[in-house]
């Protein structure tokens, strides 16, 4: 029996990683995409869009044979995208979509993993890739931080209500700062349809945002690399005892202590 690693958004970027990573050593993997772009012989791929509860529960026939010859099952929720824009601007579809992707698809997906690793006695390690944004607020990017944060929250929930399963062994999630990946372009095609309804107020914002996002910009001091946050889920999927926290990069750190220990006045001062 092999240990089998369950990817989402594993077409690009952290999710390409740590696929590469699981399969050198040695899972079972499978690489979950809205569309599936070939991440290599040694992994099978399957298209899933985390918005429709449909698809995820449909894909239970085809997980469950895999799932009932593994030894452990992790499962990677790593799909994600940012939804940027001043709140006031953004379209109820949307809002929808950010808290799909992020919230409602991957806690579905949990869900299916768990039934079906009972109906097994297969062991179930959940592994979330969140970000530094779910604890530290940042202007014009309020969406993004509401769905990471309650992606945090809803994984942690998940962990108490079920704590009485014998097959979840644990939920830990994995909070990155600013990585290397298409996760700027991505985020400025999900900007534009937003510049274009929006009001003026808040039009130099966007420009400079549009600035941030453009091709050949600047990166950010400390930006990881997409392996250095695939090691993190590694290290969650093999340790004896798995924390509920990974924090990766020295962003994610500060922003922990600064959420930790200072008041929120102060707070509001140093984040804004």
């Amino acid at each position: 029996m092999t240990k089998l690693a369950l990817i989402t958004g594993a077409s690009a970027g952290i999710g390409l990683e740590v696929c590469a990573l699981f399969a050198r050593k040695g899972y079972r993997v499978i690489a979950l995409s809205r569309q599936p772009s070939g991440v290599g012989s040694a992994v099978l791929e399957l298209a899933l869009d985390l918005e429709s509860f449909e698809q995820i529960e449909g894909l239970a026939g085809t997980l469950e044979p895999e799932i009932a010859a593994a030894e452990r099952v992790i499962l990677v929720n790593n799909s994600g995208y940012g939804q940027f824009g001043a709140l006031r601007d953004l379209s109820e579809a949307m809002w929808q979509k950010q808290f799909s992707t992020h919230v409602f698809g991957p806690i579905k997906l949990a869900a299916v993993c768990l039934r079906l690793c009972e109906q097994h006695g297969v062991p179930l390690r959940v592994i979330a890739v969140s970000s530094v944004l779910s604890i530290a607020p940042q202007k014009m990017k309020g969406a993004y931080c509401a769905a990471k944060s309650a992606m945090n929250a809803a994984h942690d929930n998940f962990w108490f209500d079920e704590q009485s399963s014998k097959s979840l062994e644990s939920v830990s999630m994995v909070l990155p700062g600013p990585v290397a990946t298409r996760f700027r372009e991505h985020a400025l095609a999900a900007l534009q349809p937003v510049i274009s309804r929006a009001s003026t107020a808040h039009r130099e914002k966007y420009e400079e945002m549009e600035a941030a996002l453009a091709p050949g910009a600047r990166m950010k001091p400390f930006t990881a690399s997409a392996l250095d946050v695939a090691n993190k889920i590694v290290r969650a999927a093999e340790a004896a005892r798995p924390k509920p926290r990974y924090l990766v990069t020295p962003q994610t750190y500060i922003a922990a202590f600064v959420t930790r220990v200072m008041p929120l006045s102060v707070q509001r001062r140093i984040l804004r």
